[in-house]
């Protein structure tokens, strides 16, 4: 784990974390079974559709995740969810607004039409699990009565209800935990982390957005729970107070049981070292062996933060691979889930072009990072370097 900070002065490093062995769930035994009887109805129903079959599967699968996304929206107020973002499509980012006062994503391939972003406001355990069991009721109902007319459909439809019951089993707010865990013993005092405040929830929707500012006026004085606290330490990184950050995600680590926060932790853990370093606000020697060790813990905990970050870019950035930083960065960008992390993989895309000697389109791409998230601080940090007359102004 990431010990607590030993020291309130603002250049004294946190111990680097340590690796933290994963353990497999339980419940996990049930995805060969599930996964057996998946493939059993998909073939059976591609068969039984002709040539077109295989086509027809896809169809039903992609038609059940809209029907899931759909259904869970319009629970989701019962349920005690907020809706804070959206998007439209699949894959690489292509642009983006706000509607309604949230991020609204458009990606390149149109095959999810459309996709949400549900957080926790209210816990009751009751309403979310009758929202979730009614749910796949639905699509479970969907499914069969789709497969008695078009195997190859209804198998697509029966797919997605596979699927989102066994992600992530063991996982507090996952279907299989909320309708087989939650309604026992002492489980529902772990909705109490993945609870937003009415602040929280609206700086939140304020940083996915990129508006950073407005996330700082939304979030107020602390409240005593993790949400606030992991708003808290990615605005403070976003702002360049690269110390705080880090001392506040040593603490959001420490103190979580939830997955998703400690991966969030290790992802600002990670990035104020590395923007520490860039700023000069720590040496190279005093930081970057915190971020390699960092690295390693999200390799061996939450592999998936190096898709949809730019961190494995800045460490081949370190490695002085810029021509792979620069393709690892640009996927990043692609793949950010919202615009905070997009400008942030820009910039790290935007130092590779510069050392690749490809300056001019550095300056465009850092111009876009800047239009994405204005007030982010690695964009006067990446300024700086670009451009060393430049003054960067961090704490």
């Amino acid at each position: 784990m990431i010990p607590a900070m030993s020291s309130s002065a603002s250049n004294t490093l946190p111990p680097a974390p340590a690796k933290k062995r994963r353990r497999m769930a339980a419940q996990r035994l049930l995805i060969v079974p599930a996964a057996t009887l998946g493939a059993y109805m998909g073939i059976r129903g591609a068969d039984a559709g002709g040539p077109v079959g295989p086509l027809t599967l896809f169809l039903g699968t992609v038609l059940g995740l809209e029907l899931h996304v759909l259904l869970s929206l319009a629970l989701s107020r019962w349920a005690g969810m907020a809706l804070v973002s959206m998007s439209v499509g699949a894959g690489k980012w292509l642009g983006s607004t706000r509607a309604a006062g949230r991020l609204l994503v458009f990606r390149l391939v149109p095959i999810v039409p459309f996709m949400t972003c549900l957080l926790l406001v209210r816990a009751r355990k009751w309403r979310l699990w009758t929202a979730v069991a009614g749910v796949l009721a639905v699509e479970a109902a969907v499914a069969v009565a789709t497969y008695t007319i078009r195997p190859a459909l209804g198998a697509g439809f029966g797919f997605v209800v596979l699927a989102v019951l066994l992600s992530k089993p063991g996982t507090p707010m996952s279907a299989f935990w909320t309708l087989f865990r939650l309604p026992f013993g002492d489980q529902e005092r772990r909705l109490e982390e993945w609870t937003y405040s009415p602040a929280v929830l609206a700086a939140t929707k304020e940083m996915l957005a990129g508006r950073i500012e407005a996330a700082r006026a939304a979030l107020g004085e602390s409240d005593g729970t993790q949400r606030w606290l992991g708003t808290a330490c990615t605005l403070a990184l976003a702002e360049g107070r690269f110390a705080q950050a880090a001392e506040q995600a040593n603490e959001l680590y420490t103190r979580s049981e939830a997955a998703q926060l400690k991966a969030g932790a290790l992802a600002v853990y990670a990035g104020a070292m590395a923007d520490g370093v860039a700023a000069g606000h720590w040496q190279p020697h005093e930081a970057l062996p915190q971020f390699a060790a960092t690295m390693q813990t999200i390799r061996d905990t939450q592999p998936l933060l190096l898709r949809v970050t730019d961190l494995g870019a800045i460490e081949s950035l370190l490695k002085q691979w810029p021509a792979q930083a620069a393709k690892q960065a640009a996927n990043a960008a692609g793949m950010a889930p919202d615009a905070v992390s997009r400008a942030r993989a820009l910039c790290t895309q935007a130092v590779a072009l510069a050392y690749l000697g490809r300056a001019a389109k550095a300056r465009e791409v850092l111009a876009a990072a800047e239009r994405t998230a204005p007030g982010l601080a690695r964009v006067a940090v990446v300024g700086q370097l670009l451009d060393p007359t430049a003054v960067v102004t961090t704490s």
